[in-house]
């Protein structure tokens, strides 16, 4: 087999109550070390998207060039001059332009629909996948013919050659770059094409049934794409459309984007077989395979296509065609009559196709369902992928657990991909009901700017493309010791992570991740309340009772800060010394707290308040409070490592604004938790004096006031280094405070004045069309935000120069969130213009980036420069669904 080689801003961003007017986006190529062609010209807006005004939206396989900065990937730029960047790409992925939505439910293994219409990258999960993989399968496409009477037939194939992600078969007729426009809005992606053939339009719609507080659908292995015919002619057509798709690896490590990886993974052993459904007129073509050589990942795997033939369509097939050749061979029959003639073309086993015919009156519409499923059961860990778990779909196809959460040997029957499809393709218009019920409030939520829409629905796609892992039960390991695994305590636990991104392979890092978790909170409430249970269950067996920083946390390899997961939920970072002033990363435990008490609290489900509480109390007792010197009523800081922000340029042993309000924040979350658990009589709470919480509280919000109100605003730190600089992100602990329901931590009036007195000092840098680049950071008060500083040294506190895309996510959300309450319009309508600037900088073709961040938004960039960026695929821009939480109705 072959190796697998729209956003327009419409008006002006307006600082009045209703702000923006937001609606498509653009993309940008990628070629490192080497020079970077020119962008390609903005095409003009694709018109209104039957996925709404939210929509991204984009000419299709127009894709232009990664942004290239010559501070950083001055390699790209054409200049050699200076030392090798190599390092920056290894950990810091270069933004990859023309990405599209994923495919396959949550760590079901996922691949994109491109903006070119061809199917890639790919990122099936485990170890391989550090990084997603740069890679199309050619031989994997749908097809168009028709053919009026007495007309010659037009065969097209529906997808365009790029220079960005390569080519399907050279047999087959492409369409040209602009012939069509490509719209996302997850979990729908849909392409209208420009008149494939001379009578009939054409369009697919793809997508995967993700539902809000459903697990069975939301895991589901399957892509659905429905292929809309219509004859815009006043005579009868024959149309056929096909699927074909290859036997194709779950993974080719060595196109891993950046981080090549060397983990193997090996797939032989082909097998091919049609299978009929007939009471639900469901056929289908199952690629296997099986050989005691293949690995755990890819042993009995599957891919079945199927499709439902409606009243009026003829399906037939091809079980075989040779993937490895130019596709001529699967072509020429289907080109000739439209149709497949259900047998196989070759012996190899390689690729398989389905077609469906029709005869279309005039002015008529039909409908043609197709459906892709696959069955790659064990996700693996490790060099060798010698730790393997099942994933979380097969619990509804047969695997059972046992108490402790272990696999069940031999419960899972094996090759389900027919039934997987079939399942899917029954209860495919329930399942797109079940889809519309969450989905649509958001997407068509006219009191909500467009803008933000968009980003929280389509960050959401991270949850499935960003090395997503959602399980139902380790099988082996060479990694189990004598304490039980985490997730093993409470039967019916299912642990779920995706990386940080941006080339970090930590799994479900907690001061990222905590980040964003509302979107796991309120989307998928059970697997925020697993990774609660198996988190408390790691700081129970934390000898010192501290929270891990990662669930997956492996020691940096050959001195870079990157990281190979070698068997997460299994070899996890326990701490090594009790916690003390000054130790790094006090949000870690508090996040925590957070979480915790988070989906105790949204869910009302007091079992998790008694399987949490006890970690709450030791990690309170351990954690939290041996951070704060003797003496003292508010924590101290280390000069880097102090938090999430962890390379600002401060000063060492100072008090800092954001984790003194986190330390208040976690008082009142242990005063609310201990109530509770003394009502639920939990034995540990009975020692507990609420009273002393409070107090606690009250002394340290008396602290915090004279520490860091000026009498205008919030500074950074009481002393030191940049102490007096305005820091972005001052007011989260208060706006999870309210989200949570809990005492204010920022009197009303000071919060008003701090955002009021802040907010143009912070968001004063924009581009040339006027559209804000976001807040850094730190920016010195009275002053301009910092410089870049080329090489990132931590001495010099590189990040206080950097816009974070999922702090600014949050910051938007707050100032909307507060304007709201505190009846203050301005404020609304700057969150609004910053969030609808941050969405341009991501998306828009106009943007210096050109669009490029499209569904690869990056950590960070520059104040003054986006094209010199961090860490493009960063989970913490998931913090946009916080943005749509707080300016949906309340």
């Amino acid at each position: 087999m072959k190796k697998p080689t729209l956003f327009t801003t419409h008006g002006l961003s307006l600082r009045l109550v209703a702000v923006v007017a937001a609606a498509g986006i653009a993309a940008t190529t990628i070629a490192p070390a080497l020079a970077s062609p020119p962008p390609a010209p903005a095409a003009e807006p694709a018109g209104h998207s039957a996925l709404g005004e939210a929509a991204y939206q984009r000419p299709l396989g127009v894709i232009g060039s990664t942004p290239c900065s010559p501070h950083v990937w001055q390699a790209c730029a054409g200049d050699t001059s200076e030392p090798n960047t190599s390092p920056f790409q290894l950990g810091n992925p270069m933004a990859q332009p023309g990405l599209g939505i994923p495919l396959g439910g949550l760590g079901a293994g996922s691949f994109m629909i491109n903006q070119a219409g061809t199917f890639g990258p790919w990122n099936m999960g485990g170890s391989t996948n550090t990084n997603y993989e740069k890679r199309i399968l050619p031989q994997a496409a749908i097809h168009i013919r028709e053919q009026q009477p007495g007309q010659t037939a037009t065969t097209k194939t529906l997808a365009v050659n790029s220079s960005e992600f390569g080519s399907v078969l050279p047999a087959w007729s492409t369409l040209d770059a602009g012939s069509g426009t490509y719209s996302a809005l997850y979990p729908y992606g849909r392409i209208d094409y420009a008149d494939p053939v001379p009578s009939t339009s054409v369009s697919t719609t793809f997508w995967t049934p993700i539902v809000a507080g459903n697990d069975e659908s939301s895991s589901q292995p399957v892509a659905y794409f429905d292929v809309e015919l219509k004859n815009e002619t006043s005579k009868p057509t024959n149309v056929s459309t096909m699927f074909t798709f290859p036997n194709a690896p779950a993974h080719v490590g060595a196109t891993v984007q950046n981080t090549p990886s060397p983990v193997p993974s090996v797939r032989t052993g082909f097998t091919s077989h049609e299978t009929v459904d007939h009471r639900n007129k469901i056929t289908g073509i199952t690629l296997g395979a099986s050989s005691p050589t293949n690995t755990a990942d890819s042993q009995n795997s599957e891919w079945t296509t199927a499709v439902r033939s409606e009243p009026g369509q003829r399906v037939s097939y091809a079980t075989s065609w040779n993937a490895d050749g130019d596709g001529s061979d699967i072509y020429t029959p289907f080109s000739a009559t439209g149709s497949l003639p259900n047998s196989a073309l070759d012996d190899s086993n390689s690729a398989s196709a389905l077609a469906v015919e029709m005869n279309l009156p005039p002015n008529k519409t039909q409908t043609v369902r197709f459906v892709l499923a696959w069955d790659f059961p064990q996700i693996t860990f490790g060099t060798e992928g010698d730790t393997s778990w099942m994933r979380r779909y097969t619990s509804f196809y047969g695997a059972r657990q046992d108490e402790q959460n272990n696999y069940v040997a031999g419960s899972y029957p094996g090759n389900q991909g027919f039934a997987i499809a079939a399942r899917n393709l029954t209860r495919r218009d329930e399942a797109e009901e079940a889809v519309e019920r969450w989905w649509k409030p958001v997407a068509f939520d006219d009191t909500v700017s467009p803008a933000i829409r968009m980003a929280a629905l389509n960050e959401l796609s991270q949850l499935t493309f960003n090395g997503s892992f959602w399980e139902s039960g380790l099988v082996s390991s060479p990694h189990q010791t004598g304490a039980p695994r985490p997730g093993s305590a409470v039967p019916g636990t299912h642990l779920f992570h995706t990386l940080t991104g941006g080339g970090w392979a930590d799994a479900g890092e907690l001061d990222v991740q905590g980040q964003m978790a509302i979107a796991l909170r309120e989307l998928f409430p059970s697997i925020e309340a697993d990774w609660v249970r198996a988190t408390s269950e790691m700081i129970a067996q934390d000898p010192n009772g501290r929270v891990p920083g990662s669930p997956g946390f492996n020691p940096p390899v050959e001195g870079y800060s990157w990281w190979h997961l070698s068997a997460p939920w299994l070899l996890w970072e326990t701490s090594t010394s009790p916690a003390t002033p000054e130790t790094t990363f006090f949000d870690r435990p508090v996040k925590y707290l957070i979480r915790a008490y988070g989906a105790y609290r949204s869910s009302g489900d007091d079992s998790l308040l008694r399987d949490a509480y006890p970690a709450m109390l030791r990690l309170w007792t351990h954690d939290v409070l041996p951070r704060i010197p003797q003496g003292d009523t508010l924590p101290t800081e280390p000069a880097t490592f102090a938090s999430t922000y962890d390379v600002m340029g401060q000063s060492g042993g100072v008090h800092g604004v954001y984790t003194s309000g986190l330390y208040i924040l976690a008082a009142d979350i242990m005063a609310a938790a201990t109530e509770d658990a003394k009502r639920l009589g939990i034995s540990e709470a009975s020692t507990v004096d609420v009273d002393t919480l409070n107090n606690t509280r009250a002394a340290s919000l008396e602290a915090y006031e004279s520490a860091f109100w000026t009498g205008s605003y919030y500074k950074f730190t009481d002393a030191g280094a940049r102490s007096t600089d305005v820091f972005v992100d001052v007011l989260w602990p208060q706006h999870v405070a309210e989200q949570l329901g809990l005492p204010d931590i920022n009197p009303p009036e000071r919060v008003t004045a701090h955002l009021t007195n802040t907010f143009d000092h912070l968001t004063q840098v924009k581009d040339s069309t006027g559209h804000m680049l976001g807040a850094p950071n730190l920016v010195p008060i009275g002053g301009k935000p910092y410089p870049v500083i080329p090489g990132r040294p931590r001495e010099l506190g590189f990040q206080a120069a950097e816009v974070w895309t999922g702090t600014n996510f949050e910051f938007a959300g707050t100032l909307i969130r507060e304007g709201r309450r505190l009846g203050r319009p301005d404020l609304v309508a700057d969150g609004n213009e910053l969030a609808e600037g941050l969405v341009h900088q991501i998306y828009s073709p106009t943007a210096a980036a050109g669009g490029a961040f499209a569904f690869n938004t990056p950590e960070a960039w520059n104040g003054y420069d986006t094209t010199t960026y961090r860490a493009a695929y960063y989970v913490r821009a998931l913090a946009a669904w916080d943005t749509y939480a707080s300016a949906r109705r309340q």
